[in-house]
């Protein structure tokens, strides 16, 4: 076990007319090596709860456990924290501020007081982790490249800390379809190839279906729902009741389900619904 969540509630403007319950006695263990993906509404508590994952936010009850360390408790320990846990918040091209994509990631290994060389070795290293060459793109503005690319140099910036763990909150926002595309098989390479713990928030039930492991759904600062893809995607009446849609190969499978085709409906991708209409077609042919 790697992170852990006991009993964690947290409560915006507490004691005002403005108090917002955000999460409520949320338990929650994380593997080492996973690859989790938090699913749920706007609102529904996932931003504040990964927040609360790097000491970023503090819990108004309960406790955030890293390997066997309560995070927050000693706000010395809170720099050391947010190097083993690094979090990529939503639109976080927004964030870039450099003249210079090398800068930019460089930015984060030099408040370390790192040696230049080693500097030099992190960018280049996060940079290639997420499918930029350091020749290429390195004396380029970050403001000159595509919104993917910025995502990406974004990304690269949290990679150069070397973070065991990386919480991506909404990766894929905004992008066009290649782009996000492009930058769910970066998060996939990395925890494949890195042994990264991966943390995905998205509300893109298209988007976890391609690359996680275990799902978590929340709902009104709750955690609702929690299982492999397929066990969550069975349940279709509860993620209904919360806003949530299957994804859309999912409910194709269904449609073709209800039309008596046979067909199996715990599909998720492209390329699983190929594969099952390709041998329903065969079967219809014999």
């Amino acid at each position: 076990m790697l992170l852990k969540l006991e009993n964690v509630s947290h409560v915006y403007m507490p004691g005002t007319p403005f108090e917002v319950a955000a999460m409520k006695n949320i338990n929650l263990e994380i593997q080492s090596g996973e690859l989790l993906a938090i699913i749920g509404e706007t609102g529904s508590g996932k931003s504040t709860l990964v927040q609360h994952l790097n000491g970023l936010l503090k819990p108004t009850s309960g406790k955030v456990i890293l390997d066997g360390r309560e995070i927050g408790k000693d706000k010395a320990e809170l720099t050391a924290v947010r190097r083993r846990v690094g979090l990529l918040f939503q639109f976080p091209e927004q964030q870039l501020f450099e003249e210079t994509v090398y800068a930019d990631v460089a930015f984060g290994p030099r408040n370390l007081a790192l040696p230049e060389e080693e500097i030099k070795n992190r960018v280049a290293k996060a940079l290639q982790l997420v499918g930029l060459d350091l020749a290429e793109f390195g004396e380029r503005s970050p403001f000159s490249l595509s919104g993917g690319q910025m995502r990406r140099v974004a990304m690269a910036g949290v990679l150069a800390m070397e973070p065991e763990i990386l919480i991506l909150d909404e990766p894929t926002a905004g992008l066009d379809p290649q782009g996000k595309a492009d930058l769910l098989q970066k998060v996939v390479s990395l925890h494949r190839q890195q042994g990264l713990t991966v943390i995905l928030v998205s509300h893109s039930m298209d988007d976890v279906a391609r690359v996680a492991s275990r799902l978590v759904v929340m709902a009104d600062g709750e955690i609702r729902l929690t299982g492999t893809p397929t066990e969550v995607f069975t349940d279709k009446e509860q993620l209904e009741e919360m806003g949530l849609s299957l994804p859309q190969m999912t409910l194709l499978m269904h449609r073709l389900h209800c039309l008596g085709k046979d067909v199996p409906t715990d599909i998720f991708t492209v390329d699983q619904a190929k594969e099952a209409v390709l041998a329903m077609l065969r079967g219809e042919k014999q």
